[in-house]
């Protein structure tokens, strides 16, 4: 006897999509400036210390900011590139020549090219996603200049658990 198709068959999974990130290309023609608190880190230590950054920043700092401004995380002061140490600020826009109260720290992103991912869903997982897609999959990734790289995310979305942020990264 022949073999016989069995009379039931689990459906098929459908094939594994690999998420899509566009970059969306623009110029930004001038420095901005952020100030907040500052925390030194390195890549090895990055996943147990952003989170921690972050939720101290939530109960020390976001009950003191304006609900209208952005938060911003930014990555500078790179000693080489994304593997070696770096440091993250969170806060928000300020002007250029206001004070830095103490304790904060001023970063400036400065004017160029840049280029814009979007990072939507759960926090952590959405972030991930993005920064691993532009440190290892992203074609122009060997023309960053790690001067200074960003996210900025609304307060709105922040409220309700969920990210949209806008991963920034600069261009040489």
């Amino acid at each position: 006897m022949g073999s016989r198709r069995p009379r039931y068959l689990p459906p098929r999974r459908p094939p594994r999509r690999r998420v899509q990130m566009h970059a969306e290309y623009l110029k930004q023609d001038e420095d901005v400036v952020i100030i907040g608190p500052a925390v030194r880190m390195s890549p090895e230590q990055a996943a147990r210390d952003i989170p921690l950054f972050w939720q101290r920043f939530m109960q020390e700092h976001l009950p003191t900011l304006d609900p209208a401004h952005d938060i911003y995380a930014v990555y500078c002061d790179y000693e080489r590139d994304h593997t070696g140490p770096y440091t993250m600020l969170l806060g928000t826009r300020a002007d250029a020549k206001a004070p830095v109260p103490e304790g904060l720290r001023r970063a400036v992103i400065p004017r160029g090219d840049y280029a814009r991912f979007i990072a939507r869903g759960d926090p952590a997982q959405a972030l991930w996603q993005t920064w691993s897609h532009v440190w290892n999959a992203w074609e122009r990734r060997g023309e960053r200049r790690f001067a200074a790289d960003f996210e900025r995310y609304e307060r709105a979305a922040m409220a309700r658990g969920t990210v949209e942020a806008e991963v920034v990264v600069g261009l040489s």
